[in-house]
């Protein structure tokens, strides 16, 4: 079953994809930087150079959205999934939860957006425009576990304990770990989260935080590049770069990356780790196969290279079965049932899907339930 991936298969509209002068083309870049980069109470720079604005809550990009014109901000969930947990006897040795956020928190009233740069909305761009406009190109892969759409079942969530890694890639890729949920078929809207490796966005090689969303249609974002998401979190963003990372056959890093509905509001909330200090939501009214249900729920990885180049490592850049604390992997799977429950997947309903193995690997990540190995060093995987 070959998954539907937000990063890997829509394009966003971030800015115009009309070809014109190049002058042109500068002078919607730099309207698009004046309606992104607010006016900031304080800026964070952090170790590796980024820097975030701390902007009024009630004054942040999202709210440009046309669907979000008249939107009252929700500024903690009204209705969190029940947590039922069950110690797991079996599991491998523990690994720890990776540091999270930035090393201050943003003054109240504010919250903290990363600073649009020119390049970015070059990359954002560019990347609509040759990356993934057409989603049959031969240059993106993925090793995926696939909670399949099944008559009956219907999700309000899903989440997993997603091992942090730092696979090496060039300009012209990326490589990514997530988890999603989707709901639609001729018109897809789906949510996605996890870490990403983007020299090309970013300038370095570190792995940072993202979400992303589409409701199908051409519509959609990446982190707060355009309006959408909702920030009310003031440590934790998007885009925030992870600090511990996992060492090959070595201390074991995790975030755990929680996608909820808040059944009173209908609001689908971003959290690391704490349902109760959640990043922020997209507003359900940017939705319309996806605002009552996700049907489908899809875990794993994926890579991009825009070219013919090599495709870049996927996870720890080992495959599957080299085993834990080797390969990249996702434990604890769980979804939010119909109930509002936050329960563990049956492994039994899950799908392996690997789209081309000589490159990359999935396989159940024995001696614990829930959890899955991944990830391959990729190389030249076509022909």
């Amino acid at each position: 079953m070959t998954p539907f991936l937000i990063l890997l298969s829509v394009s966003f509209i971030v800015i115009s994809s009309t070809e014109g002068a190049r002058s042109v083309e500068d002078l919607e870049i730099d309207r698009q930087l004046k309606i992104l980069n607010r006016p900031y109470i304080k800026s964070i720079k952090t170790v590796e150079g980024d820097i975030f604005d701390c902007i009024d809550i009630y004054k942040q990009p999202a709210f440009d959205h046309p669907l979000l014109k008249n939107h009252s901000i929700q500024l903690k969930p009204s209705a969190l999934p029940e947590e039922m947990r069950e110690a797991d006897e079996t599991s491998p040795p523990l690994a720890k939860l990776s540091a999270v956020g930035l090393s201050e928190a943003c003054p109240f009233g504010t919250v903290p957006i990363k600073r649009t740069r020119k390049e970015d909305l070059i990359w954002a761009k560019m990347f609509a425009k040759n990356c993934v406009s057409n989603s049959g190109t031969p240059y993106h892969h993925h090793a995926t576990a696939i909670l399949p759409d099944s008559p009956g079942k219907l999700y309000l969530g899903a989440g997993a304990r997603v091992n942090t890694q730092n696979p090496q890639v060039t300009n012209a890729q990326f490589s990514l770990a997530f988890v999603q949920i989707q709901s639609g078929v001729n018109v897809i809207g789906a949510i996605q989260a996890g870490w990403m490796v983007n020299p090309r966005l970013y300038g370095d090689n570190a792995t940072r935080t993202f979400g992303a969303w589409t409701a199908g249609k051409g519509t959609g974002c990446f982190n707060m590049l355009c309006s959408g998401f909702i920030q009310v979190n003031s440590k934790f963003p998007l885009g925030y770069v992870i600090s511990k990372i996992s060492e090959y056959d070595g201390e074991q890093y995790y975030i755990n990356f929680k996608i909820f509905k808040d059944i009173k509001s209908g609001n689908w909330w971003l959290a690391h780790d704490d349902l109760n200090k959640p990043v922020g939501y997209w507003p359900n009214s940017l939705f319309s196969s996806l605002s009552s249900y996700a049907t489908q729920i899809t875990w794993g990885g994926g890579v991009l290279t825009d070219n013919n180049d090599a495709s870049p490592p996927m996870g720890s850049g080992h495959f599957a079965d080299e085993g834990y604390a080797r390969a990249a992997y996702q434990r604890e799977l769980q979804i939010v049932d119909q109930s509002n429950k936050l329960i563990y997947v049956d492994d039994d309903l899950l799908q392996y899907d690997a789209d081309i193995q000589k490159c990359y690997t999935v396989e159940k990540l024995y001696g614990t339930d829930h959890g899955f190995l991944y990830g391959g060093p990729g190389g030249i995987c076509e022909g």
